[in-house]
């Protein structure tokens, strides 16, 4: 374990076999599995330690507290050639979103543009995994959903935006593709777990005192633990946005998720992270998503687009850096070269890991030690 970061390092063959054993177990079907380890599996290996095993805790709670049907299977309600809506039947967002993905790239295929929104679905995770389904099929895809209302509009006092991630790739060949992978918020709950359990302060003032409105960078006395999860923590404080283009970013992303989705449900009338927590919430953690797909061979040889594509790639990683400072590189270069490599080993938070098989594992009488046996006998 690195004791500075407090992370393990461990097989993600083994991660991946424990993620669909337990969410069988809890009642899912095999596809069903597989889509929420692979989504999983790949925000792991990306190197997204708070958008990787921690985030099964939220599809867990949500089951718990019966919002979420791991028995549904989404289904497309209505459609044309170049778009679609699918009803997530309150089922998990890894599964929704998996069934998204593959719908728009059909179409996108087909049509040379597409996009696809859900709704009534939970959380889906790090969408990283649903736009690199796109890239492997060398098409564009731009993805995102809405969330549990967690951050105040910019110059406001109060919780009434979403805290989305917004996730956007293209083809590439052999350099590492532009890859769009990050969030439109200052702060996750994840962050208030890891200001507990770690003491780590935000790099902005981006914590909004509810009483007084004073702005500072620890959420740790505002912290509220939910038992037996490490990475899900509710808090008292308000989100504050310190950057105009990121609000602007988000409240155009509630457009796209919410507002013109056509079952999509806005922000602020999504049941907030306390209504899951005290078993008050009437529908899902997620109003709505979207993905947009586009296949540039319909407009030309795809061989061109990856060309130019790595040209680029190497035009910015031989951009001389600032004095002092690191190699200039593109985002989401580690992990798309870990993701082709098919490496086997990943880094988990230590705080995710603990209550992973305490908790999930352990509601179903299994611990590591006898899901490593299981993981080691199937294997042979």
């Amino acid at each position: 374990m690195n004791a500075d970061a407090q992370t393990r390092k461990t097989s993600g063959d083994f991660l991946s076999y424990c993620i669909r054993r337990i969410w069988k177990a809890e009642g899912a079907s095999d596809e069903h599995c597989n889509a929420v380890a692979n989504a999983l599996m790949i925000g792991i290996f990306q190197g997204k330690l708070n958008q990787g095993l921690g985030v099964y805790e939220a599809i867990d709670l949500t089951h718990k507290m019966g919002m979420l049907d791991i028995k549904a299977e989404p289904e497309i309600v209505d459609e044309g050639p170049t778009w679609a809506s699918i009803d997530g039947k309150r089922s998990s967002g890894y599964y929704t979103m998996t069934k998204v993905a593959q719908t728009a790239i059909k179409k996108a295929k087909e049509q040379g543009i597409s996009i696809v929104f859900a709704h009534n679905h939970n959380d889906a995770g790090s969408f990283g995994a649903y736009t690199w389904l796109a890239h492997q099929a060398d098409c564009v895809a731009q993805a995102s959903n809405n969330s549990v209302p967690m951050c105040s509009p910019l110059g406001g006092m109060g919780n009434t935006i979403a805290v989305p991630p917004l996730d956007a790739i293209g083809p590439s060949g052999e350099q590492p593709p532009v890859w769009m992978s990050t969030k439109l918020c200052e702060w996750y709950d994840a962050d208030t777990a890891q200001a507990v359990l770690q003491g780590t302060k935000l790099k902005y003032n981006a914590v909004i005192d509810p009483d007084t409105g004073e702005l500072g960078n620890d959420l740790a006395p505002y912290a509220i633990p939910v038992e037996g999860y490490g990475r899900v923590y509710d808090q008292t404080c308000f989100q504050n946005l310190h950057e105009p283009r990121v609000y602007m970013l988000n409240l155009w992303n509630e457009l796209l998720t919410g507002i013109i989705n056509p079952r999509g449900i806005i922000t602020p009338e999504v049941p907030t992270l306390a209504d899951f927590i005290n078993g008050k919430a009437q529908a899902t953690s997620v109003g709505g998503s979207y993905y947009i797909c586009i296949d540039p061979s319909k407009f030309g040889p795809i061989s061109e687009v990856k060309a130019k594509s790595d040209r680029f790639a190497k035009a910015i990683q031989n951009t001389p850096p600032l004095p002092g400072g690191r190699n200039c590189r593109m985002p989401g270069g580690t992990g798309w070269k870990k993701l082709n490599q098919k490496s086997d080993e990943v880094e988990v938070l230590e705080s995710h890991w603990v209550p992973f098989f305490e908790t999930q594992a352990g509601r179903h009488g299994w611990s590591e030690e006898s899901l490593k046996k299981e993981w080691e006998a199937q294997r042979e």
